[in-house]
């Protein structure tokens, strides 16, 4: 059957389409990768992909989901390039992505196991709303902030976002809203800039980590209206 490479990057060299399915090579897999997509089929969470084991070459098999995919991700993050149309999602759109957010989580009784790549890249889009979750290569045990934040710096954007400090707090309390849970935004965003800044020491983004000073310096400047 005819194999159709997917792009979008680093995160998917060698993974392919092959009929409704998608084949993705070992080293984007995990055990607990595995295991949260079982567990989100076991308790009938219909926006991700099923995982339905291994084919010859060792590859994960996963289910093909119809709809959109960012695949360039320099339009959207704020430390891949400088677009001269840099794609911009509206309210109703930021609503979607965290209320999918906030079902993805409600699936775990206890322990949560975070994303960890909640970005417009990782969601399939229709009609310019997002349906389902993509990639949890980066999926680990850990509190619901940690994607929220991540979902907070790349869906209202702090520092590069072209809006005014009022309307990017606005735009921060509807996604909250949207979300369901409030939370101390100055903390979680301090603590998701830390972790970004770990992640870019340790694979070497420098572009990224040039960059996290002007997030953390509009941070510093606009706490209070938080």
């Amino acid at each position: 059957m005819r194999e159709t490479a997917l792009g979008g990057g680093a995160s998917t060299d060698g993974v392919v389409r092959v009929g409704d399915t998608v084949r993705r090579p070992p080293q984007h897999a995990t055990p607990l990768m595995r295991e949260v997509l079982q567990h989100l089929e076991r308790v009938g969470f219909d926006a991700a992909p099923r995982w339905l084991g291994v084919d010859d070459q060792g590859r994960d098999v996963l289910t093909y989901i119809e709809g959109d995919t960012f695949t360039d991700r320099g339009t959207m993050h704020p430390y891949i390039g400088d677009p001269p149309n840099r794609v911009r999602f509206d309210g109703e759109q930021r609503a979607a992505v965290f209320r999918l957010l906030r079902r993805y989580h409600d699936t775990f009784d206890a322990d949560v196991v975070c994303h960890g790549d909640y970005g417009p890249w990782n969601l399939v889009w229709r009609e310019r709303k997002p349906v389902a979750i993509l990639d949890f290569d980066h999926a680990h045990v850990g509190e619901p902030g940690e994607d929220v934040g991540y979902a907070l710096r790349f869906f209202v954007g702090y520092g590069f976002a072209d809006a005014d400090p009022d309307e990017l707090v606005r735009r921060t309390r509807a996604a909250l809203a949207a979300y369901g849970r409030d939370f101390t935004v100055p903390a979680l965003l301090a603590a998701e800039y830390d972790r970004a800044e770990q992640a870019c020491l340790r694979n070497g983004w420098h572009r990224q980590l040039a960059r996290l000073p002007t997030e953390r310096a509009w941070l510093a400047a606009n706490r209070g209206l938080f």
